[in-house]
C-alpha cells in the first residue's frame, strides 16, 4: 500500500468529531487541514464533474476550481456537519455554469476509450469496473461505461443531475431534496422519467 492510499483509508475512517475538527481548523486558515479535506474528497468531486461534463480534462479543471472556491469561502460555513452537502452544492453550481459555457460553444465531446480513466472510477459507488476482471471483461465494461456516459450527456440538464446524484454518487432522496430544493415525491417521479429517457437514448444508439 502506498502512503497516499494509506492516508485515504485513514481519512475514510475519520470520526465525525475528527471531521469537524478538521473543518474548524480549515476555517481558521490551516492549510494542512485543507489539504487533508482535498485528499479525502477530491475523487468524489472529480467523479461528479466528470459525469456532469463528460470530459476528463474539464473534470480535472473543475475539481480544482471547486476546491479553490471551498478554500475561499469555507470561513463563512455555518453548519460544519453539512459540509459534504455544501461541497456538493458548490460542485453542482460550478458544473452547471461550465456546462452552459460549453453548450454555447457546442463543445460536447466525451473522452475516448484510449484516455486514462483510473482516477475517474476512483471510489465511485456502484463502479462498473472490477480490478479482478480479466482484460477482455474490463474492456467490455469500459465500453459500457462510455456508452452510458454519452447517453447521460444527451439528457436534459436536470435529468443528468438526478441520475448522477442518485445512481452514480449514491445520494439518498432526503439528501437530494436538500440539495435541489425538491420534495421526495417529485425527485422520485423525475428520476423515474430520467431513467426511462436514458433507456430510450441508449436503445436508439444501438439501432
Amino acid at each position: 500500500m502506498s502512503i497516499r492510499e494509506g492516508k485515504n483509508r485513514i481519512l475514510m475512517k475519520a470520526s465525525p468529531k475528527i471531521e469537524k475538527e478538521m473543518i474548524e481548523n480549515c476555517k481558521a486558515g490551516d492549510q494542512k487541514a485543507f489539504a487533508e479535506i482535498v485528499l479525502h474528497r477530491q475523487k468524489k468531486v472529480f467523479n461528479m464533474a466528470y459525469r456532469m461534463l463528460g470530459n476528463l480534462e474539464e473534470a480535472k479543471d473543475m475539481a480544482q476550481e471547486v476546491f479553490i472556491s471551498v478554500f475561499e469561502s469555507i470561513k463563512d460555513l455555518k453548519e460544519e456537519i453539512k459540509f459534504d452537502a455544501w461541497l456538493t452544492q458548490i460542485t453542482l453550481n460550478h458544473c452547471r455554469n461550465r456546462w452552459k459555457y460549453l453548450k454555447r460553444r457546442h463543445y460536447f465531446n466525451s473522452d475516448s476509450l484510449e484516455d486514462p480513466i483510473e482516477t475517474e472510477d476512483g471510489n465511485m459507488p456502484r463502479a462498473i469496473c472490477d480490478p479482478s476482471d480479466n482484460p477482455e471483461t474490463l474492456y467490455e465494461k469500459k465500453m459500457i461505461q462510455e456508452f452510458i456516459q454519452r447517453g447521460l450527456l444527451k439528457l436534459k440538464d436536470d435529468q443528468r443531475e438526478l441520475l448522477v446524484l442518485r445512481d452514480l454518487q449514491g445520494f439518498s432522496y432526503e439528501e437530494m431534496g436538500e440539495l435541489l430544493g425538491l420534495p421526495e415525491g417529485t425527485i422520485k417521479s423525475k428520476l423515474h422519467r430520467a431513467r426511462m429517457d436514458l433507456k430510450e437514448v441508449l436503445e436508439r444508439s444501438t439501432h
